[in-house]
């Protein structure tokens, strides 16, 4: 079925059962452990197997070299945006073409850094919107990711995170966003629990103010 034909159906579903109290306000089910959201985030997203380190932003570049040094990271992959925002220890490739024009560098480099959009707090997860700057494949495709996350940008929900964006992006939407949880992982096989699977082994978080 075509896209056109799944929007032209959910149309008219709409038109023969509109939605109900469209003008009602969310209310978030979930109970938060910690008050702050700062702190319920941090909570969370250790929880999710992720390391978080809580900086000033003047140690962020510090606490980068520190990560490079424990994983033994000669290579990183970045986004344009900090290509002149931090000098880091690790040859880097910027992520300023296409893919088809880098895929033969990509798959050779261990790390990638990002800048996150929003935190969700009482999910403890990355909210990421995919643009021609900082591509979708940036945080898949690497055995660690270091996710830069300005506190300013923690949200209490995924509702306020949404509102947000469409805010932000009032015609049209961004073509994916994506939602971190922290590193890969499945336990289809034997319900063993294996990491990196379909993304990075291991996820950073580097929360700054």
């Amino acid at each position: 079925m075509s896209k056109t034909q799944i929007l032209h159906n959910i149309s008219r579903a709409l038109a023969q059962n509109p939605l109900q109290n469209e003008s009602a306000i969310y209310q978030d089910i979930i109970i938060p452990f910690e008050q702050d959201k700062i702190k319920e985030y941090k909570r969370l997203q250790e929880f999710n197997k992720t390391e978080v380190f809580d900086v000033n932003k003047e140690q962020i570049s510090q606490t980068i070299q520190e990560i490079f040094q424990r994983e033994e990271i000669a290579h990183t992959l970045i986004p344009s945006t900090l290509k002149d925002s931090f000098e880091f220890s690790a040859s880097t490739l910027i992520y300023d073409r296409p893919m088809e024009e880098l895929k033969n560098e990509l798959f050779e480099i261990e790390c990638a850094i990002l800048e996150a959009d929003y935190g969700v707090a009482n999910l403890g997860v990355i909210a990421l919107t995919s643009s021609s700057i900082q591509p979708r494949l940036l945080s898949l495709i690497t055995k660690y990711c270091i996710i830069l996350l300005d506190k300013q940008k923690i949200f209490n929900n995924l509702s306020e995170v949404l509102s947000d964006v469409k805010r932000l992006y009032p015609h049209t939407l961004p073509s994916n966003i994506l939602f971190i949880a922290g590193p890969s992982r499945t336990a289809d096989i034997e319900l063993q629990v294996v990491f990196g699977v379909h993304g990075p082994q291991k996820v950073y978080v580097i929360l700054y103010e």
